[in-house]
């Protein structure tokens, strides 16, 4: 009786939060060819690496780290949360100076072909004065 109730007042001590389900949602990791428009730079193109955090995803949601490079080598890290066939990631320059950082919020869906693919919009508040732009990414 007495391990019952030490075992009872042990699972009642644990946060719910400590619990999370396992990652059941689709793995998004990957390696994409993406093309863009800026409303500063106009046209670019990248590519974005996405790798997922299992420690940090639960459930349908995928945690993971991303970072996008430009065809000049300037790299924007940051992260990224899939809920199904949506993406919001946050992304910033490596060179704080500019101040160019933001935020996207993207659609997954799939090619004719069968690939994965996204489309992100985003805003960026403080470079040059604040900016937008839209990017297409295609998991190679």
């Amino acid at each position: 009786m007495f391990k019952k109730i030490i075992a009872s007042i042990a699972f009642l001590s644990v946060p719910a939060w400590a619990a999370q389900p396992p990652f059941t949602g689709t793995d998004y990791s990957g390696r994409y060819e993406c093309t863009g428009m800026d409303s500063h730079i106009g046209e670019y193109k990248g590519i974005v690496k996405m790798t997922l955090d299992p420690k940090q995803s639960t459930g349908e949601h995928g945690a993971y780290d991303f970072t996008l490079t430009l065809a000049d080598n300037s790299r924007y890290d940051g992260f990224a949360i899939a809920d199904m066939n949506s993406l919001a990631a946050y992304f910033a320059y490596t060179d704080p100076e500019p101040k160019d950082y933001g935020v996207g919020i993207a659609k997954i869906t799939t090619t004719p072909d069968g690939k994965v693919s996204f489309t992100k919009h985003y805003y960026a508040p403080e470079y040059q004065g604040g900016g937008y732009g839209v990017e297409t990414c295609v998991k190679g």
